[in-house]
């Protein structure tokens, strides 16, 4: 027991530094944007990027965690995030290298989900993985409520240079701390890889795919976007900006921990009602943020709207982990995951393309909402499948 709470906690500090990593570019993009001049369209192309490495790394860094463990993933993957994060800030004097860099970092990001789920899926029994998995998920609202308030000084004390030269560093303080703590798990053998490739066939793990998709859309939409929302559209300064996301982040915080509980006593085979009911909310409150007047009313409605987005997010996350065997996770959350963060590539350049054709926030915040509201028409069809253990198809 004692062995799994500093296994969780130390990948749960890692997943808040990836976190951090995504959620600091929304505010360093208004520095950047000033020092190099960047239209809206660049901008999302800037974030839009990361999320397309991300992306196209998920599968094979699913698949080498099967294979060579992911304590060796978890170690390669944040010694890559550290590194580029490093280079970003030190050496980005160029959109070209800042793309690059963000390209890098994207690859490096893309091994850390996958294994993280691995280790939940070996080192818990099956009733305690939905709790142990929305632990390690509720680092993302960690990273969104104090994440902003830091890197709102960070960047006007230190410059998002130096900012993103220091995140890069504490993320190798933290894989030193990993690969000294964290116990190895032998990769998964040979005779047991066959069933992986029928991952591609199988229904549950291709409708999570695209419903992955559509959640991340507002996920990481809102992530990139909200903090010049905030301050070039409705004026307000970036430290109030920043508060405002945070006070999102709790939210997501309180997400988390809440539907990991929930789910895992209350609602075990009813997953997908829970997915549909948390979307069609989640749509409704985002597309309110846009009509918002108040501070007051723009925070509460952020609050709500991402409790019930996370809420979406970490019960379609985790139920490969209890319906799909283990010798598969890794891959299976590698693929899933795929679809997610190709919706965290496409959000930020169509949003970024709405607000230039635009020039108004309206057309994006709509988009978002009919995302949360293609996800609940997606995910409908596991309703049907009731079993509690889904197999992969051979």
């Amino acid at each position: 027991m004692k062995s799994q709470s500093q296994m969780i906690f130390l990948l749960f500090i890692g997943y808040v530094v990836v976190y951090i990593d995504k959620t600091v570019m929304g505010f360093a993009l208004l520095p950047i944007e000033k020092e190099f001049d960047l239209n809206p369209t660049q901008l999302g192309y800037l974030t839009g990027i990361f999320f397309l490495a991300y992306s196209l790394f998920q599968v094979p860094a699913g698949w080498l965690n099967d294979r060579i463990g992911y304590k060796t993933m978890l170690v390669l993957s944040l010694c890559a995030l550290g590194t580029f994060a490093f280079f970003f800030g030190v050496l980005g004097m160029s959109f070209g290298l800042l793309l690059l860099f963000r390209f890098l970092s994207g690859i490096g990001h893309s091994g850390y989900p996958c294994s993280c789920a691995k280790a939940v899926v070996s080192n818990f029994s099956l009733e305690k993985r939905t709790f142990a998995q929305s632990v390690l998920l509720s680092s993302s609202g960690l990273a969104m409520t104090l994440g902003p308030i830091v890197a709102v000084a960070a960047l006007n004390h230190l410059g998002w240079q130096t900012s993103f030269a220091l995140l890069g560093l504490i993320a190798f303080a933290i894989v030193t701390l990993i690969a000294i703590r964290v116990p190895r798990h032998q990769p998964v053998p040979r005779q047991e890889r066959q069933a992986q490739s029928a991952l591609w066939r199988n229904p549950t793990v291709l409708l999570l795919f695209v419903c992955g998709f559509c959640i991340n859309i507002p996920a990481y939409g809102l992530m990139a976007w909200l903090p010049k929302f905030f301050v070039q559209e409705r004026g307000i300064s970036l430290e109030v900006a920043g508060y405002l996301v945070a006070l999102g982040g709790a939210g997501i915080w309180l997400s988390c921990l809440g539907t990991g509980w929930l789910v895992g006593k209350y609602f075990q085979n009813r997953e997908p009602q829970v997915i549909i009911v948390c979307s069609l909310v989640s749509a409704a409150v985002i597309y309110g943020i846009y009509h918002t007047t108040t501070l007051l009313a723009a925070g509460a409605l952020l609050f709500v709207a991402e409790i019930f987005l996370m809420g979406s997010f970490v019960t379609a996350f985790t139920l490969p982990m209890k319906r799909l065997p283990e010798q598969v996770i890794g891959s299976a959350v590698g693929l899933i995951n795929t679809g997610g963060t190709l919706g965290g590539f496409v959000s930020p350049i169509v949003m970024g393309y709405l607000v230039s054709q635009s020039h108004s926030f309206a057309s994006a915040f709509l988009f978002l909402s009919l995302a949360m509201v293609c996800a609940s028409l997606v995910i409908a069809p596991l309703i049907r499948l009731k079993s509690s253990a889904i197999p992969v198809t051979e």
